[in-house]
């Protein structure tokens, strides 16, 4: 073999042995970065704890019942709370309603939000009337509704006394959001916050406090008088939300991944004053 020719040789395999060289050390640089990455990624996905309770009003003679979602809680926690109530949409009486946001109640409780969701409807209640002066005939199924809220409210704040609630606020889909709106407006000086998704019925009170927001369905139209108009929406601080692609009842468990996720980032937006 030639001089040259060896000398070509090895002037190859140096260049060879640096490229591999340099490949090890990108591959052990990536490994780096994606290690903490994961981890970070791990630690902002808080666990929760999810119990359910069924509890019995002897004045109504009615049991109620409910599920908590709930951040875990470590020794030294603070034990001030942020909690939502959720009310589910109309189901026709169905068991299981308040299980059916589980996107939604499980994304607050690692957002850091106490949440209660309500079973509003037994088997055996009568039905919501379809025709008649709807917010006359449906006012005594909202009014159950607010029952139920303030009922359930009182046995966590007894059943947890350590807890101090430092906000309260509430969520409720159609016929839940209506309930919602109708507790706000009762016990004004109760809540910080209602978020409707896509209420039709119960008209927002014209007020600053509690904060009134409601995100709206791409196929649903509220009855005239729900929603206040453009001007006093501005002056007080209430915001309609209209939402892409989503209809009334995909915002429930039954929406897609991105139309849960749009909800959420709504609602967290809210809750946080971000919007």
């Amino acid at each position: 073999m030639s001089r040259e020719r060896k000398r070509f040789l090895v002037v190859v395999s140096g260049i060879l042995l640096l490229a591999l060289a340099g490949m090890a050390s990108l591959a052990s640089r990536s490994e780096k970065t994606t290690g903490p990455s994961k981890k970070k990624e791990a630690v902002k996905r808080k666990e929760i704890t999810v119990e359910k309770f069924e509890i019995y009003d002897s004045i109504r003679g009615r049991r109620i019942p409910y599920a908590l979602f709930r951040p875990k809680r470590a020794p030294g926690d603070s034990d001030s709370i942020r909690l939502v109530i959720f009310s589910h949409g109309y189901g026709a009486n169905y068991p299981r309603n308040y299980l059916n946001y589980s996107y939604l109640t499980k994304r607050l409780a690692r957002e850091g939000f106490w949440t209660l969701s309500i079973q509003h409807e037994l088997e055996g209640d009568s039905l919501i009337p379809q025709t008649g002066i709807i917010q006359v005939v449906r006012m005594p199924f909202w009014k159950r509704g607010e029952e139920n809220i303030l009922f359930v409210l009182n046995h966590f704040r007894e059943t947890n006394p350590e807890l101090v609630i430092q906000s309260l606020d509430l969520i409720g889909h159609s016929n839940g959001g209506d309930m919602s709106v109708l507790t706000a407006r009762d016990y004004p000086g109760l809540i910080r916050k209602v978020i409707t998704l896509d209420n039709l019925r119960m008209p927002f009170p014209l007020c600053a406090n509690p904060q009134f927001s409601s995100l709206r369905s791409t196929d649903k139209t509220a009855d005239a008088g729900v929603l206040p108009v453009a001007a006093s929406c501005d002056s007080l601080g209430i915001r309609i939300i209209q939402l892409k692609s989503i209809t009334h009842n995909q915002m429930n468990d039954e929406g897609t991944r991105k139309q849960k996720k749009q909800i959420n980032t709504y609602i967290q937006k809210i809750l946080e004053d971000r919007i």
